[in-house]
């Protein structure tokens, strides 16, 4: 930097393996060396080489290599040494990386402190009183966290410092290191007469770790960072610690928008779409009442209603639904003949439609069904970019269920995505105040049908090789794919432009009456919400109150069923113990020949009915009967 004064002599970033290219680590050193006259990046020892050509404006004064795979603290340890080696340089030394969301803006580090020998400005804290592992290790209140941290130039002069880096080993196991680095240089400062001061008030939190358990209350209080891990922790014990990430990440929205922008993108890389989805509280109780009644325009123009009537009949419930959009729309129907597309063209007249408010296509053949009457028939209406914010609807039908449980899905599906016209104008607003919002879908059907855990099917490993093919970089979700279930859901035409890019051919899907799992259209319908992903977009699943009481109300007595079977109230402690029996010689041989039928219903999607009766069997003999 040239012209004005460093806040910081120096800063020491730890970029960790495979970061050099995160938005939020350019985005940090872009910051950070507009705010120091010596930029010191620490990274692996393979991407340290291509550093200072890679950053541009942004580019370190010194790159550090280090061993990949290596940690955050490592990667201190390697800066600070570099560091002393150097000429000593005034001012203090700002330590961070890319396993902190920072430095967002607003937010004071300064080192300037009213605190009498203050040497460590550090964002938050860990508390051992609150912690059993830390029971009998240290009396101090609190340990000073390194995540984002000021060193005061005191510090780095006090005798003992260069020692404590020198002889500091990392592990590469976050606990170890936590002890041996932030536990023990926070015992080092102490003895050495150093306070420490932080970015957040003292008396506001109170828990063990802050950083993850009360990330909302750091944000809200102006913390410098927050920590990647937050995103990382298992949801299961998001739910044991009560962690707030949506109300975190709002405030950091609202602070900085361009850190809350990176965030998203390390998430979309690096988070499953589903652990997402519960970590980050991704769902929305939409009221049936509008919040603004007098709205009839948002800022996004008319959308797009996609409708597959191949049941050409249906077009008087179809009309029913988009009578209740607040807003103007333009209708795109594909039906299955010509009789049926002049059919559904003097219903529409006759209730009052111009010619110009509506277009009838009939789709070349029925396979691919809903899928491909979209992705193929209205490639060239999504690729003009006219419309974007569109509605996918069709005419559902579910054969392989009850004529009640497919009804009840149906309405699960239309009352989630048009249940009035309240409702819809309050949808319509949450995309127009929120444009990271990709694809608003109903909740996972649940009710008359076995998808929670088990709605991959056979249709992972199509989909994975899909994804290689098309460039999707999303890692996929372990047993429930992050997916718009029956095909029926809100899209910013943007967020699957991908899907509608590519090329995709009629007979790519499969020949009616095989419309089994595996094949094309079953592995798109769970490719949607990857793909919306991949665009940099957010998933969002809505429901009306109604849906909500009465879906809750299912699970919860299905959760509380399964939980009393089991020795303990802990869900850790429970998808232990499933786990193991899952490792049963029964179970492993079911599932093995689970895959072997589903890969031959992919190769001969006419074996079905042939193998049903086997399948029916090796279910009664290996499942009921299982307990090995």
């Amino acid at each position: 930097m040239t012209g004005q004064s460093a806040e910081f002599g120096s800063v020491i970033y730890v970029a960790l393996p495979g970061q050099l290219d995160a938005p939020h680590v350019r985005l940090a050193l872009s910051r950070l060396r507009m705010r120091t006259r010596n930029l010191i990046l620490v990274a692996s020892a393979s991407e340290a080489a291509i550093a200072a050509t890679a950053l541009g404006a942004a580019a370190p004064d010194k790159v550090v290599g280090h061993q990949d795979g290596q940690t955050s603290r490592a990667g201190y340890k390697a800066g600070i040494l570099a560091l002393l080696d150097q000429p000593a340089a005034p001012g203090p030394v700002l330590l961070s990386g890319g396993h902190v969301f920072g430095p967002i803006l607003g937010a004071d580090q300064s080192a300037r402190s009213t605190l009498p020998n203050v040497g460590i400005h550090a964002p938050y804290w860990h508390c051992p009183a609150l912690d059993p592992r830390l029971k009998n290790l240290t009396q101090q209140a609190r340990i000073a966290s390194l995540d984002h941290t000021v060193l005061a130039q005191a510090v780095l002069l006090q005798p003992g410092f260069r020692e404590f880096w020198t002889i500091m080993q990392a592990s590469g196991d976050h606990w170890e290191e936590f002890l041996r680095c932030d536990l023990a240089f926070s015992l080092w400062a102490e003895d050495a007469g150093f306070g420490v001061d932080y970015a957040v008030p003292q008396d506001r939190l109170e828990t063990a770790d802050p950083r993850l358990y009360e990330a909302h209350r750091l944000m809200s209080d102006g913390a410098p960072c927050l920590p990647l891990a937050v995103m990382t922790l298992d949801p299961l014990l998001h739910d044991l610690n009560a962690i707030e990430l949506r109300r975190a990440l709002a405030t950091l929205r609202s602070r900085d928008v361009r850190m809350y922008d990176a965030a998203n993108a390390f998430a979309v890389r690096n988070v499953k779409p589903r652990d997402y989805a519960a970590v980050a509280d991704q769902y929305e109780v939409v009221a049936n009442q509008p919040a603004d009644p007098g709205k009839s325009e948002w800022s996004f123009g008319p959308v797009a209603v996609f409708i597959h009537a191949y049941y050409a009949e249906m077009i008087g419930e179809f009309w029913a639904l988009v009578r209740r959009l607040p807003c103007a729309s333009h209708l795109y129907i594909t039906t299955a003949t010509p009789d049926d597309q002049a059919r559904i063209s003097t219903y529409l007249v006759d209730r009052g439609l111009r010619p110009d408010d509506f277009t009838l296509r009939v789709v070349a053949q029925n396979r691919g069904r809903d899928m491909s009457s979209l992705f193929i028939t209205w490639r060239d209406v999504i690729l003009s970019r006219k419309h974007q914010v569109a509605l996918r609807l069709h005419s559902k039908r579910s054969p392989q269920v009850s004529r009640r449980v497919g009804e009840s899905f149906k309405a699960h599906l239309f009352g989630n995505l048009i249940g009035s016209a309240g409702y819809v104008s309050n949808l319509l607003t949450m995309l127009e105040a929120e444009p990271d919002i990709g694809l608003v879908a109903p909740p996972v059907v649940h009710v008359g049908f076995g998808t929670l855990g088990h709605a991959w099917f056979n249709n992972r490993a199509p989909l994975g090789a899909l994804m290689k093919d098309m460039g999707i970089d999303v890692p996929l979700d372990d047993h429930t794919p992050m997916a718009p279930y029956g095909t029926m859901y809100w899209f910013r035409t943007d967020a699957l432009m991908r899907m509608f890019e590519w090329a995709w051919r009629w007979e790519d899907y499969n020949e009616e009456p095989h419309h089994v799992d595996g094949g094309l259209a079953h592995v798109q319908e769970r490719l949607i919400g990857y793909a919306v992903r991949d665009r940099g977009y957010r998933i969002v699943t809505a429901m009306t109150p109604a849906a909500a009481a009465r879906n809750y109300a299912k699970l919860e007595y299905k959760l509380q069923r399964l939980s009393a079977e089991m020795p303990t109230g802990n869900i850790l402690h429970q998808v232990d113990d499933l786990a193991a029996i899952n490792r049963g010689a029964r179970i492993r041989v079911f599932r093995r020949l689970r895959d072997i039928y589903g890969r031959l219903l992919i190769w001969r999607p006419g074996l079905r009915e042939t193998l049903r009766p086997w399948r029916t069997a090796a279910v009664a003999i290996l499942l009921l009967r299982a307990g090995g």
